[in-house]
């Protein structure tokens, strides 16, 4: 697996964050002690990051994203203003609604479809946010008379040893956080991944909220890997192929522009794609690009692999001339002529969001085999690296016109 698709990776997604929020845990004495002098800056990132996430959230379309930080902005607000430790009398009420009505929000953000946060659909659900808050207020002013202790003692009743927070309350943050990691194990979207490290710094906020910078260290957190997230989806945005999950276009034009030393340039061409297109479909062709992607990913020599357009990918072999390559691409060519792909019936059953190759094995129906042309050029006697790649297209052309499902070096061609 390459380092791009195990950041990528639903595993990574959950894996990371849990790694830090446990780090966070373990060294919060140091961190307390390293940022004593900081006290009122630290308790102010997290308006700045949450912010900036819901600034960038509306560009980069990641609307959930944007609704996640609004309920995290308003939630930290009413830490910072309305709780004290250590929490007594109308606090501790505060605190549990609080504690309980988060998660339960960011929980519901999974089920919303993805829009901006200045949508119809956007500002309909921050009002609906705005109004949770103005109730709570309400609530907050018929109790101040009454008393709840009570109810603390008895059904809320903290364990000191453990947390400041009631055991239901950490039941509560435990199993939704555990929730929505499954969603985001087996579905993955973006929006699943903000959801869940918000869910799982709010659980460590309220587990430690007796701890006086926790809140705000566990919040901007929080904002950082959200920020990270947003980042990351615009990269993939801007330079990896959504089909096919390998790096595009734009970024094989960028990493031609910084190729030097000794490399090798390999131009692929999926055999009669059009045909095979107009044949079984376009699902079906998309299903073809996804396959081979796939078995280049998995194909050995330390390739870089791009989708270059159409059925056309690149493969970048730095290190490596062309007769070290081509026992490589030899394999790869073997590999895909060999796979026995299952024609599946479009018309009866939608593609779903499960492994292609799961897809695959499900299908009933006939099998075919693709093949692919391969052409090969390296900087050995030429330094440009457009002229490589022009001398790697010129030789797919002749694997072509010789017959097809076979690799071609140029230089012995």
């Amino acid at each position: 697996m390459s380092l791009y698709n195990l950041f990528r990776s639903s595993l990574f997604q959950i894996g990371f964050p849990l790694a830090l929020a446990i780090q966070l845990c373990l060294s919060q004495e140091q961190i307390f002690t390293l940022l004593a002098s900081y006290h009122e800056l630290v308790n102010v990132v997290p308006y700045i990051l949450f912010a900036l996430v819901i600034l960038l959230s509306q560009p980069f379309n990641q609307g959930s994203t944007g609704l996640v930080s609004l309920l995290m902005i308003l939630s930290y607000y009413v830490i910072q203003n309305s709780l004290i430790v250590p929490l007594e009398d109308m606090n501790r009420v505060i605190f549990v609604l609080l504690a309980t009505l988060l998660p339960i929000n960011l929980l519901l953000i999974h089920a919303l479809p993805d829009k901006r946060i200045l949508s119809r659909f956007g500002i309909t659900f921050s009002l609906f946010i705005l109004l949770q808050l103005v109730w709570l207020s309400i609530l907050m002013q018929n109790l101040s008379a009454t008393d709840v202790n009570w109810l603390w003692q008895s059904f809320l009743k903290p364990l000191p040893t453990l947390s400041p927070s009631p055991l239901i309350i950490i039941l509560l943050s435990f199993f939704i956080t555990i929730f929505s990691a499954l969603i985001l194990l087996f579905r993955g979207h973006n929006s699943d991944q903000a959801v869940y490290i918000t869910l799982l710094f709010t659980s460590v906020m309220f587990l430690s909220f007796n701890q006086a910078l926790m809140p705000a260290l566990t919040a901007s957190m929080a904002a950082i890997l959200l920020l990270i997230s947003i980042i990351n989806s615009s990269h993939e945005l801007a330079f990896i192929d959504q089909l096919t999950e390998v790096p595009g276009r734009r970024s094989l034009e960028i990493e031609i522009k910084h190729l030097s030393g000794l490399y090798t340039i390999a131009m692929i061409d999926i055999d009669h794609f059009k045909h095979f297109n107009d044949t079984f479909g376009h699902r079906t062709g998309d299903e073809v690009l996804r396959l081979v992607a796939q078995l280049m990913n998995q194909n050995k020599g330390r390739g870089r692999i791009f989708r270059y357009g159409g059925e056309e990918f690149t493969i970048i072999f730095k290190g490596k001339n062309a007769n070290q390559c081509m026992p490589y691409l030899n394999s790869l060519r073997t590999r895909v002529a060999e796979y026995d792909l299952k024609i599946r019936d479009h018309t009866s059953r939608p593609v779903m969001g499960v492994g292609l190759k799961a897809e695959m094995e499900k299908a009933n129906n006939e099998s075919v085999n693709i093949t692919i042309s391969i052409g090969v050029a390296d900087s050995v006697s030429e330094t440009i690296p457009e002229n490589v790649m022009k001398a790697a297209d010129k030789a797919l052309y002749r694997a072509k016109n010789g017959g097809r499902n076979r690799v071609t070096n140029l230089r012995f061609a």
